[in-house]
C-alpha cells in the first residue's frame, strides 16, 4: 500500500493563490480551522474580510486584527473579492458560493487554501482517527519549549495561546483532518498517524478507502522526515507496516510494551517514562488518561524529529494544560466535578471515560452522550453502548444531525436500546437538572460528551448551581 488514494487532489501550492494585497474572503470564518488561516492570510500579506452565522461579538480576536466580519452569508459580501474560502461546513450550493463563481470569483476549501500557504516549508502533519487536536497542541507546546517557534493550528481552543492558533516563525504544526480527504491537501515533511480504524465513512465509503488516503498522506513524508505512528494501535501500526517505514530510518513507533521504537512507561503517578535508542527521560502530565500518555509520546517525538531538546521538550509537556472540549474541568464543587467533552466515537468515549474513572476512583460517573451524525450513530451503535455502558450511569440524548438529514429508523435508541438499566435516553430539560441547584454530599463526577452543542447545555446546567464553583 504505497500509491496515491484513488481519486486524491494534488497538493495545493502558492501557485494557486492570487499575489499577496489581494482581497480573500473567507466563508465560515468563525470555525475554529477558519480563523487560522484567516490570521496566516493576514500575516501573508492578504486584504482579509469573512462572513459566519456566529454572533460578531464570538468574533471580536478576529475585528481586533482588522479583519472585517459580518454576520451571516450574503452575495453582497464579494465586492471586491478576488478568492473566496469556503468552511467544509458551507456547502456548494450557498447563494454567496454561488455568487462568487458567476461573478468568475475562484472559490476554494479551506483545507486546499492551508495547503497552499503552508506546502513547501517544514511541517508535521497530524493525523489519525482520534487525538489529533490534542497531539498538535501538545507538540506546539513541546516546540515552543524548545526554542522552535512554530506555528500551529489546532482544532480546539488552547488558553495559553487565546485561541485556536500559535503564530511563530518556526516550523509550522498543523492538525490535518481527514474528513472529506482534506488532509490530502497537505504535503507533511513529517507526519503523525495517532490511530487508525473505521470513521467518516459517509465520506470514504468504506475501510479500504479511508486506509488508503491515509498510506497517500503518509507516503508524502518518505523522502523526508518520515512517519511518527502509535505502535500500540492496531492501525496506524499496519499502516506503517504496508507503506514501508516500520523497522527503517524514516518509521517511528510510540506505544507500551516492546517493540516500539519510543516506549512508554508508567513511571509514578501521572508520570511517564520515554526510552528511545538515543536516550531517556521521565515528564508528568497535567491531563489524566493512558490516551493523554500516548498522544504525549507522539509530541515528544515530533518535537525531537524537528531538533527539540529533549529535556526541553519533557518540559513544555509538563505544562500542558490541556484544549478546549478535551476533557475540560468547567466546575468543581464539594460534592460533584463537571466536564465538557468533544468523544463523538466509541473509541474516543472509552478513552475518555477510563480517564475520569482512573482520576475519580471513587466518585458515581454520570456520562450525558449526544450522538452526532445518523451516519455513525447507525454505523458505531453498538460500540457506543459498550462504552457508555462503563459509566455507572448513561444519559443519551437526540442525534445532532450536523450536515446529514434523518435516516429511517436511526435514533439514539439504537444506542440506549441494548444497554440495560446503564443506559436511557434524556431530553435537553432533564439533562439540566442532573446540576442540582444544591451542594450536595457524596462524590460525583457528570461529563457532558459529543462533537454537537452539548458544550452549550454543559455550561448551561452548571449556570444553574447557586454558589461559585472551586477548582475550575
Amino acid at each position: 500500500m504505497t500509491g496515491a488514494a484513488v481519486g486524491a487532489p494534488r497538493p495545493a501550492e502558492t501557485a494557486d493563490l492570487p499575489a499577496a494585497g489581494a482581497h480573500v474572503h473567507l466563508m465560515g470564518i468563525g470555525g475554529a480551522g477558519m480563523r487560522g488561516l484567516a490570521l496566516l492570510f493576514d500575516r501573508a500579506g492578504y486584504v482579509v474580510s469573512g462572513c459566519d452565522r456566529a454572533p460578531a461579538d464570538a468574533l471580536g480576536d478576529l475585528a481586533a486584527k482588522g479583519i472585517r466580519v459580518e454576520r451571516g452569508h450574503s452575495i453582497a459580501h464579494l465586492s471586491g473579492v478576488d478568492l473566496l474560502v469556503r468552511s467544509s461546513a458551507v456547502p456548494a450550493d450557498e447563494p454567496e458560493v454561488v455568487g462568487a463563481k458567476v461573478a468568475g470569483i475562484p472559490v476554494m476549501r479551506r483545507a486546499r487554501a492551508l495547503g497552499a500557504l503552508l506546502n513547501g516549508q517544514a511541517m508535521v502533519g497530524v493525523a489519525g482517527t482520534h487525538g489529533k487536536t490534542t497531539i498538535t497542541a501538545m507538540t506546539g507546546h513541546a516546540a515552543a519549549a524548545a526554542g522552535l517557534d512554530p506555528l500551529v493550528l489546532v482544532g480546539g481552543r488552547v488558553d495559553a495561546w487565546n485561541g485556536f492558533t500559535r503564530l511563530g516563525d518556526g516550523p509550522a504544526i498543523v492538525e490535518a483532518d481527514e474528513f472529506d480527504r482534506s488532509f490530502l491537501e497537505l504535503h507533511p515533511t513529517l507526519a503523525v498517524i495517532s490511530s487508525l480504524e473505521p470513521e467518516h465513512l459517509d465520506t470514504y465509503g468504506d475501510w479500504e478507502s479511508l486506509r488508503s488516503a491515509f498510506a497517500d498522506f503518509a507516503g508524502r513524508t518518505r523522502n523526508a522526515e518520515g512517519l511518527i505512528y502509535c505502535h500500540h494501535d492496531e492501525g496506524a501500526r499496519k499502516l506503517a507496516e504496508a507503506c514501508g517505514f516500520s523497522g527503517t530510518g524514516r518509521g517511528f513507533g510510540y506505544g507500551f510494551g516492546d517493540g516500539a521504537w519510543c516506549r512508554l512507561q508508567e513511571a509514578g503517578p501521572r508520570t511517564l517514562r520515554l526510552s528511545w535508542p538515543d536516550g531517556t527521560v521521565d515528564l508528568t502530565l497535567r491531563v489524566p488518561g493512558r490516551h493523554n500518555q500516548l498522544n504525549a509520546a507522539a509530541a515528544f517525538l515530533a518535537t525531537l524529529r524537528l531538533g527539540g531538546d529533549p529535556r526541553a521538550a519533557a518540559r513544555g509537556l509538563s505544562e500542558f494544560r490541556g484544549v478546549a472540549r478535551r476533557l475540560e474541568m468547567i466546575a468543581a464543587w464539594p460534592d460533584l466535578t463537571v466536564f465538557d467533552d468533544y468523544a463523538h466515537h466509541p473509541t474516543e468515549v472509552a478513552a475518555s471515560l477510563a480517564a475520569l474513572r482512573e482520576a475519580y476512583p471513587d466518585a458515581r460517573l454520570t456520562v450525558v452522550f449526544q450522538p452526532h451524525l445518523f451516519t455513525r450513530t447507525r454505523d458505531f451503535a453498538d460500540g457506543f453502548t459498550r462504552a457508555l455502558t462503563t459509566a455507572d450511569e448513561a444519559r443519551v440524548l437526540p442525534i445532532y444531525p450536523a450536515r446529514e438529514t434523518p435516516l429511517p429508523g436511526v435514533t439514539s435508541e439504537l444506542i440506549t436500546g441494548g444497554a440495560g438499566a446503564t443506559a436511557a435516553p434524556i431530553d435537553r430539560d432533564d439533562a439540566l437538572d442532573l446540576v442540582p441547584p444544591e451542594v450536595g454530599v457524596g462524590e460525583a463526577v457528570l461529563v457532558f460528551m459529543g462533537a454537537g452543542d452539548v458544550t452549550d447545555l454543559a455550561h448551561a446546567a452548571v449556570r444553574r448551581r447557586a454558589g461559585d464553583a472551586v477548582g475550575a
